[in-house]
C-alpha cells in the first residue's frame, strides 16, 4: 500500500498536535516535514514528534517533490493564504475549521483546488464521530421520519491567544463553535439554510474583543428549522470539546446525541478537575478518510463547499447582531 507524505502547517491550532500525533504512527501516510513562522513552536513540534525536516520557510516546504498533502492548522485568517499557495504547487490539502474568514477567501481556496487539481477536504471531524455517522444513518432510514426541528449545543473553554484576536480569528465563539453543528445540521437535512437570526450575550470574559457566548437560529429551505447555542462558557480546566449535543425532532421520532459522552469527570475538593474520554477518535477516521480519498481519486465527505455554506452561517450570524434583525441567505459580497 502506497504510503502519502504529509506535513502539517503550522501548530496555531490546538488541533495540531493530535493530528500529528496520529500522521506519526498511521497506516497509509507518514508524517516527514512541518511548517512553523514561530520558531519556538516549531522546534518543540520538531522534538514531540520526531520530525526532523522542519521549514520556516513555506514556499520551501513546497517544492519538497516527495510531498503529497498538507494539513493547514495556521490561524483562521491564515487558511487562504497557505492552502491557495499549497494547491498551486500540487499538494493536496486538508483545511482546519473554518475554510476561512471571508467567502471571497474561501471562494479562493476552493478555486486554486479545482484549478490545480488537488483534493480539498475541511475538517469537519464530526461528519466521522460513530455517534454523529449514525444519526446520519439513522435519519436516512425514515426511523423517525421527516426532519422538522434541529437544536444544537457547542461549548468549550477559550482556547486563548490568537483565538481572541479579530483580525486573526475573524471572530469568537460563533466563528469557532458554529461551523461543526451547521455542518451536521446541512449533513443531516440535505439542505441549506436560507435565513439565519442571532444574538450574543454579554461576555463571561469581558477583556475579550470578541464574542464567547451566543444563539443562533436557523431556517433551512426545505423548512426544518434550528438553533445552535454556541460558547466557550467552560472554566479553564475543561478540555478542549466542551460538548456537541444535538436533539433532533422529525415526524415520527426523535433522535438525542451526545457525542463525547463516553468520559469521566471528576471537579473535586480545592479546585482539583479531571476528564478523561475514551470514546472513539474522529480525528483518526477523518485522517484515514483523507487519505483514501486521495489514493482512490473520491471525493470527500467534507468538501470546500461544505466549508463555505457553514462559514457562510458564522458570517450571517455576525450581521445578525450588527442589524438587529434575520439575515437571508446568500449572503451578498
Amino acid at each position: 500500500m502506497k504510503r502519502l507524505n504529509m506535513a502539517i502547517v503550522s501548530f496555531a491550532h490546538i488541533h495540531a498536535w493530535n493530528y500529528a500525533r496520529i500522521l506519526s504512527r498511521m497506516e497509509g501516510a507518514r508524517l516527514v516535514a512541518i511548517y512553523d513562522d514561530n520558531k519556538s513552536r516549531l522546534m518543540k513540534a520538531s522534538q514531540a514528534f520526531g520530525v526532523k525536516e522542519v521549514y520556516d520557510n513555506y514556499e520551501k516546504l513546497l517544492k519538497r517533490e516527495d510531498l503529497d498533502a498538507v494539513v493547514v492548522t495556521s490561524e483562521n485568517s491564515r487558511h487562504r493564504e497557505h492552502a491557495v499557495l499549497a494547491a498551486e504547487a500540487g499538494k493536496h490539502v486538508l483545511c482546519e475549521k473554518p475554510i476561512a474568514t471571508s467567502l471571497n477567501d474561501a471562494d479562493e481556496i476552493i478555486g486554486a483546488a479545482r484549478r490545480h487539481g488537488v483534493k480539498l477536504q475541511i475538517a469537519f471531524v464530526m461528519r466521522y464521530h460513530p455517534a454523529t455517522v449514525e444519526v446520519k444513518r439513522l435519519i436516512e432510514e425514515g426511523e423517525i421520519g421527516k426532519v422538522k426541528v434541529i437544536t444544537a449545543t457547542n461549548h468549550g473553554k477559550y482556547p486563548g491567544g490568537w483565538f481572541g484576536d479579530p483580525e486573526l480569528a475573524g471572530g469568537g465563539a460563533i466563528m469557532d463553535h458554529t461551523v461543526h453543528v451547521a455542518d451536521l445540521m446541512r449533513w443531516y437535512t440535505s439542505s441549506e439554510v436560507y435565513q439565519v437570526y442571532a444574538v450574543k450575550g454579554d461576555n463571561l470574559r469581558p477583556e475579550l474583543k470578541v464574542e464567547d457566548n451566543a444563539l443562533i437560529s436557523l431556517t433551512f429551505v426545505n423548512g426544518v428549522i434550528g438553533s445552535i447555542d454556541c460558547s466557550w462558557s467552560r472554566p479553564d480546566a475543561w478540555p478542549i470539546w466542551g460538548d456537541v449535543y444535538l436533539a433532533i425532532v422529525g415526524e415520527e421520532g426523535c433522535l438525542f446525541v451526545d457525542a463525547f459522552r463516553s468520559n469521566v469527570t471528576l471537579a473535586g475538593r480545592g479546585g482539583r478537575f479531571e476528564w478523561v474520554y475514551f470514546g472513539p477518535d474522529p480525528d483518526l477516521k477523518m485522517l484515514k478518510d483523507f487519505v483514501r480519498c486521495i489514493l482512490e481519486d473520491e471525493e470527500p465527505r467534507a468538501t470546500g463547499h461544505d466549508g463555505k455554506q457553514a462559514l457562510e452561517v458564522a458570517l450571517a450570524a455576525y450581521k445578525a447582531i450588527r442589524e438587529g434583525s434575520p439575515v437571508k441567505l446568500p449572503l451578498s459580497y
